[in-house]
């Protein structure tokens, strides 16, 4: 018998009480269940080997029975309810536990993990806010950015340390002469659609893209894109890149169908999985048969919305800097750690490659006097001080430059100036921006400042920059880098809107110059080393002020096993397997 269709008898029984010896003829039972007695001696037999509850029958006519059953109604409904979510029968487990949302979203957190159903492997998991359209050429935060890897194919691939390899392309060729970048690829590609990729499509593609203003200090050394044959790019470069190649590989220049630049009608990608569904509550992806290189190990992968309330004791947090003020986590503004991986199948954690900083806003007319106090008062081991001092927790580790592992700059100390009565933060929302900016308040509060924070939905955030109507004195943001770090950091000090609102024009300018350098007569390699100097003199210039280091942490009490976690604090889902 179905066991949702069982669980129905089973809830008229129930009513009798639960967890206590019943005396009760079969023929009573069969009338509280509107049945017959034999098909009621059937059913008492089936629950009984499901384990709900206990049926020893007396020898003869209207000899009284002992009946014990092992569940509440609601205990019943759970059980269930999980049993169907593990078959991937989400909509009728909803429909059984009647609705309820924050039940669902906690069964759903307690069944996290991997299964395979009739031959296929599947994975659930859960976050605590929707996804925003998986879209390469807008503006994403780190956890799309992620999604976008496992959506999209790029023409090359590179690593943290700058180097290169091949995706869409297999191979590659720069001449230095000509300033000219030639990209072929390989056969036989296809979009999720079925839809041919061409060096005629991506041709098209890149010609919109310089378009786009989001684009254009990137690609504006770029002249003229064409297709030399049907798999072969060419890029014209009016000056030396020797790194074009790898600015490519970002994440913003996944190769999807020029029309999906202009109208969204389902997002179509190229790499391992393709978007099945993409809701408010969730987001599913099925692994692309034709993907170019090693097919994707599961099936399917979906991803709930669960409201933090709604969280069980199986917990995976990930992403961006967002701590839960009761996470239990024990690593806490620790000063100078190491990156520490946990082999116990339940946390990993990792140091984010980027930080989160503070940008003094050129608009609000601090003086370098006052930026350089500002500095001062608000280092990060004082406000490392002022969070512990307030009992408050960030999985953060005090940052002294935008990567970890760049030189500390070092301040001179400064004589106490004044400043402004009434100083004015802006951060998008995010938890540990929330955290940052309180903090800031409360450590300018105690000298004699008043503060405004302005908390802005992320895409309005970043709109305001490209308008250059975000305002506010100080500016918090994240340097969020993808598996390409030394481009990611590049493009950041290139392109950034958030950045170079908060710039004056002189200082845009010598930072562009400065980076068309590097680009010109530097190899990717050799970028990294390069962007430190850069970046040291905008925080000893007092442009910039890095605060934390984010602990990204991967909470899965052994429902994903022998799983690294990625520079996005995500697992690797595209390696996730079982031996089940």
């Amino acid at each position: 018998m179905v066991e949702d269709k069982l669980a129905l008898y089973y809830f008229r029984i129930v009513k009798l009480g639960v967890r206590a010896e019943i005396s009760i003829t079969l023929n009573e039972v069969a009338d509280l269940v509107f049945t017959s007695a034999r098909h009621c001696r059937t059913i008492l037999k089936e629950m009984s080997s499901l384990g709900w509850l206990e049926w020893r029958p007396k020898v003869g006519r209207n000899q009284r029975s002992i009946l014990y059953l092992n569940y509440h109604a609601d205990e019943l409904q759970s059980e269930l309810a999980k049993i169907m979510i593990s078959n991937g029968k989400y909509e009728k487990a909803l429909s059984l536990i009647n609705n309820d949302r924050a039940l669902f979203g906690s069964l759903l957190q307690n069944t996290s993990g991997v299964v395979r159903r009739e031959g296929q492997l599947h994975i659930q998991l859960t976050y605590r806010r929707s996804f925003s359209a998986l879209l390469p050429h807008r503006s994403l935060r780190n956890s799309e950015r992620f999604l976008l890897r496992q959506v999209y194919c790029c023409l090359t691939e590179c690593d943290s340390n700058g180097k290169l390899s091949s995706q869409l392309a297999h191979h590659w060729v720069y001449d230095g002469e000509l300033y000219q970048w030639r990209f072929y690829l390989r056969p036989n590609l296809s979009f999720h659609d079925g839809s041919v990729i061409t060096a005629e499509c991506i041709v098209e593609l890149f010609q919109k893209l310089k378009i786009l203003s989001e684009y254009q200090h990137e690609l504006a050394h770029v002249v003229a894109i064409s297709a030399t044959n049907s798999h072969c790019i060419q890029f014209q470069l009016d000056q030396p890149d020797l790194g074009f190649a790898g600015l490519l590989a970002d994440a913003r220049y996944s190769i999807q169908p020029v029309s999906q630049l202009f109208s969204l009608k389902g997002i179509v990608g190229s790499g391992a999985f393709q978007v099945e569904e993409h809701s408010e509550t969730r987001l599913q992806l099925q692994a692309f048969d034709r993907y170019y290189g090693c097919r994707a190990l599961a099936d399917s992968v979906t991803i709930w919305k669960v409201m933090r309330d709604s969280l069980g004791k199986i917990g995976m947090q990930s992403g961006e800097a967002d701590v839960d003020k009761e996470a239990t986590c024990t690593h806490y503004l620790e000063k100078n750690e190491d990156n520490k991986k946990v082999e116990n199948n339940e946390i990993k954690t990792r140091i984010e490659d980027g930080c989160l900083l503070a940008l003094f806003n050129h608009n609000s007319g601090l003086s370098l006097l006052q930026r350089k106090y500002l500095s001062q008062i608000l280092a990060p081991d004082k406000l490392q001080e002022q969070f512990i001092q307030s009992k408050g927790k960030i999985e953060a580790v005090p940052a002294y430059n935008l990567l970890q592992n760049w030189m500390t700059t070092i301040h001179s100390p400064s004589e106490k100036q004044e400043l402004p009565k009434i100083l004015t933060i802006a951060v998008f929302d995010h938890q540990a921006l929330f955290r940052c900016a309180s903090i800031i308040k409360e450590v300018l509060n105690q000298s004699g400042v008043k503060c405004q924070i302005n908390s802005y939905a992320f895409d309005d955030f970043y709109q305001r920059a490209r308008e250059k109507t975000l305002l506010e004195d100080i500016i918090l943001t994240s340097l969020d880098l993808d598996d390409n770090r030394p481009t990611s950091v590049y493009r950041w000090l290139l392109s950034n809107p958030i950045l170079h609102q908060s710039l004056s024009t002189d200082i845009q300018e010598w930072l562009k110059a400065e980076l068309i350098n590097i680009r010109n007569g530097s190899e990717l390699t050799d970028y990294l080393g390069k962007l430190e100097s850069v970046a040291s003199s905008m925080i000893s210039d007092y442009r910039l002020l890095p605060l934390f280091h984010h602990r990204q942490t991967l909470r899965f009490q052994g429902v994903l096993k022998g799983v690294s976690i990625t520079g996005w604090g995500w697992p690797a889902i595209q390696d996730v397997w079982t031996e089940d």
